[in-house]
């Protein structure tokens, strides 16, 4: 083994334990430290879909390309684009590649190693009927909002969502429907909420939504009215020869951080008691939670 191709093995041992978006840059950085390398593009490719983990490269900019490619087994591949603003930078970097190469095969089989660990924590993270987050995330994400929380002295709302008579809709239908039901739900909570909130999939047909930075409980209200309204009106189709429609409405209960709890157990807990005074009022109820109202209340 020569010299450059222990460095490049060395320096890949340094970086094993950094992420993926890290260990993109600083191939980057050994490329541009080493190789003058000034733009840098790099994917992953399976089959016919391609993602982009780095790219530094200017919009509105031409650039002549070096590209390589490393296979990793029979679905994916690795691929570096070299990208150059002269002539003359381009027949440089063209007349190194096969150095390049070398350091590059190597690396790349260590950014696969990340990204598969990625796709990885994301699939144990994420729903996958949904694609939102499953209660596995929820313990991940919620100690730092409650630190960010108590840094600013603000209130974050908790919004227990389930749908009403689900377990009806299964016995009458089938958990086709209901599946549909859900997802339909899901579009619905994300079409209404701002980008800094978070929907969380806790059962089968109950959702967390956690809305950070509010005032108070009222704002709360407003969208979770906003939701059991626009719920209320989406149309779906149990029988595509009668285009029977299924009625469905969800209620749903509301806790607040710090008011109700400060740890994410005592909220989840509050939030299902404060649902299931929701559900008891009947159909596309909000209750939110008191504890002189609730405290005859005990779920588990």
């Amino acid at each position: 083994m020569n010299k450059s191709c222990e460095e490049v093995l060395a320096k890949s041992q340094q970086l094993r334990l950094l992420g993926l978006e890290d260990y993109s840059l600083n191939i980057f950085n050994y490329l541009n430290t080493n190789h003058q390398i000034n733009f840098l593009k790099i994917y992953i490719k399976k089959q016919n879909d391609i993602e982009n983990l780095f790219d530094n490269s200017q919009k509105n900019e031409n650039y002549l390309f070096n590209t390589l490619k490393f296979k990793q087994n029979s679905e994916y591949e690795v691929i570096f684009s070299l990208l150059s603003t002269t002539q003359k930078e381009f027949e440089d970097i063209k007349n190194r590649l096969n150095f390049i190469k070398l350091a590059l095969e190597i690396f790349s089989q260590s950014l696969f190693s990340k990204y598969l660990e990625k796709v990885i924590e994301d699939i144990s993270i994420i729903d996958s009927l949904t694609g939102n987050y499953n209660r596995h995330y929820l313990y991940h994400y919620i100690e730092p909002l409650f630190s960010l929380s108590n840094r600013k002295q603000e209130k974050i709302a908790f919004l227990r969502i389930s749908i009403d008579h689900f377990k009806a809709v299964i016995d009458e239908f089938n958990y086709k429907i209901g599946d549909k039901v859900i997802k339909v739900l899901s579009k619905t909570i994300k079409s209404s909420i701002r980008d800094s909130d978070t929907v969380i999939r806790m059962t089968n047909d109950g959702h967390l939504i956690i809305l950070p930075n509010i005032v108070n409980s009222d704002n709360a209200v407003l969208v979770a009215n906003k939701l059991i309204d626009k719920f209320s009106k989406e149309k779906i189709i149990v029988n595509e020869d009668t285009k029977q429609t299924l009625m469905k409405t969800i209620c749903a209960g509301i806790t607040i951080y710090p008011d109700d709890g400060v740890d994410i157990d005592t909220i989840i807990r509050k939030s299902d008691i404060a649902l299931y005074e929701a559900k008891n009022m009947g159909r596309s109820k909000v209750f939110v939670f008191n504890e002189e109202e609730t405290n005859k209340v005990e779920l588990f």
